[in-house]
């Protein structure tokens, strides 16, 4: 489908492009590498308008009832799997006592990183800190 079949008319003059060519664009744009900008290009369509549909569509927008199921179920995390540590356990629990972990948080320009033993109480009042800043 291209923008042939695009229906003139209604809003000022603006054309409305229908949902599957909507939908088939903002899947297009979802791929890695795709350049959206050129993506538009393409189709002699706004880099804005597609960047707008690629939005609506990873809203759920553009799903129709049976394409709600298998946009639910794509997970958004990856799964974390945990398992047996190969080494031995005496001497790993030995290393991790001698070893504080830290938790990094990168929020746009700013990096906060917090090492060894935190209580709750001061990450929150860390987080809430970055919050405001924003």
């Amino acid at each position: 489908m291209d923008t042939a079949e695009v229906v003139t008319g209604g809003r000022r003059g603006r054309p409305n492009y229908p949902l599957e060519f909507k939908r088939r664009l903002a899947v297009e744009a979802c791929e890695p590498g795709v350049s959206v900008a050129k993506l538009a290009l393409r189709y002699g369509l706004n880099t804005n308008m597609v960047f707008k549909w690629r939005r609506q569509y990873r809203a759920g927008q553009f799903d129709t009832p049976g394409d709600a199921k298998a946009v639910a179920t794509q997970p958004l995390f990856l799964p974390v799997i945990a398992g047996p540590v190969a080494g031995k356990p005496s001497a790993m629990k030995a290393a991790a006592s001698l070893q504080p972990g830290y938790i990094e948080i990168i929020r746009g320009q700013t990096s906060v990183r917090v090492c060894g033993d935190v209580t709750a109480s001061a990450l929150h009042l860390v987080l809430d800190c970055l919050a405001a800043r924003e």
